[in-house]
């Protein structure tokens, strides 16, 4: 499935963006890429207000490149006056998602922000993943423990750990990498401790089945 439009931080880009996640209806996706593109128009015609309330709904449902536009919108003061601190919170959804051009822009907006307002905002993610997790969403694991290791102040590896290895035993892209980089972090004692975790935390989650 293929979009064809990505708004860039101060202008319109007509640029090539690949909608990855085939575990989604084909119907689902065609929905998606139609208000996205719908977005898109809006924006051509300055219609910034239509364009973010679109980007929102999408965003909301974890559209990655949405995220991404909105987070792109929220920054520039384009359908609502600037708000940096909301703007991170979509960057990182978005780079959690796998939309690679969101990292220069958390970069940016990190170094804009207090980093009390930088680690609310990974709160606000933390819970927001959490709840997705213990309804059972696999698409929140990995996610779930990247920010564990990429994104918090203080990285935890051991949590990462836990997850990417419920991912790994799922079968899921990015478990076995990220297991063993997370595993890289932990002493032998913290590696094995971290092991027992991940089994007591995957028999009592969602995707014991």
């Amino acid at each position: 499935m293929i979009r064809s439009h990505i708004i860039g931080l101060f202008f319109i880009a007509s640029v090539s963006l690949y909608h990855s996640n085939g575990a989604i209806a084909d119907n689902y996706n065609e929905n998606v890429d139609l208000n996205f593109n719908e977005a898109i128009a809006a924006i051509h015609t300055k219609d910034f207000r239509k364009a973010l309330r679109i980007f929102k709904v999408l965003a909301n449902e974890d559209v990655a490149d949405a995220q991404f536009n909105l987070a792109v919108l929220i920054k520039a003061g384009m359908g609502q006056p600037r708000n940096f601190s909301e703007a991170y919170f979509w960057a990182v959804l978005s780079s959690l998602g796998g939309e690679i051009r969101s990292k220069p822009l958390v970069d940016e907006l990190k170094e804009l922000l207090p980093p009390e307002e930088v680690d609310l905002n990974h709160s606000r993610i933390l819970t927001r993943l959490a709840t997705q997790l213990s309804s059972g969403e696999q698409s929140a694991i990995v996610k779930f423990a990247r920010i564990q290791s990429d994104f918090l102040t203080n990285p935890d590896y051991e949590t990462a750990y836990v997850w990417y290895s419920i991912a790994q035993a799922l079968g899921i892209e990015g478990g076995y990498s990220g297991s063993k980089e997370s595993a890289s972090h932990l002493d032998a004692v913290d590696l094995v401790n971290a092991q027992k975790k991940s089994n007591e935390v995957f028999e009592g989650s969602a995707f014991f089945k």
